[in-house]
């Protein structure tokens, strides 16, 4: 009994120390990835960025007014819509990986209602220096804090 337990607290703290490590490993990247698809300069307007857990998808919080946010939507050629919690059609990541990242409450205080946009189906305008590509890339603004959030998914292969 005692056994099953120091295994089952083991094999937690592997987990959780797995979901670090990636995490600190894939951040700086994902910063450099977001920065190079909003054409931005992280230098200039910093960006606090993670990983979704163990997954492929991350996300950052930057400063961004409307102007902004509508020059990158055009640019990338994101449709626009507005985040319902209720309805997965409004934020696709809802369906498949849940409230994190952008959609979670600690994020941004009530994103219901916000300001949203939207590409997937991996296309040209998120392709990445060296090969890579985003499968998807949601963009969320809240007007109330002159800040967004990018959340993306890299495509496999």
């Amino acid at each position: 009994m005692i056994r099953q337990a120091l295994l089952l607290s083991a094999c937690a703290i592997l987990t959780a120390s797995c979901s670090g490590l990636w995490n600190a490993a894939n951040r700086s990247a994902l910063q450099a990835d977001v920065a190079t698809i909003l054409s931005i300069d992280p230098a200039q307007i910093p960006m606090k960025c993670a990983m979704i857990g163990g997954t492929r998808s991350g996300y950052c919080v930057l400063p961004a007014d409307e102007m902004q946010i509508v020059a990158w939507a055009d640019r990338l050629g994101l449709s626009a819509r507005t985040v319902s919690l209720q309805d997965v059609e409004t934020v696709p990541p809802l369906a498949s990986e849940g409230p994190v990242g952008c959609l979670a409450a600690s994020t941004f205080d009530g994103i219901e209602g916000m300001p949203a946009y939207w590409i997937a189906g991996r296309p040209a305008a998120l392709e990445l220096e060296g090969g890579g590509q985003f499968e998807y890339l949601l963009l969320i603004h809240d007007p109330a804090s002159a800040s967004a959030c990018v959340q993306a998914s890299y495509a496999y292969g």
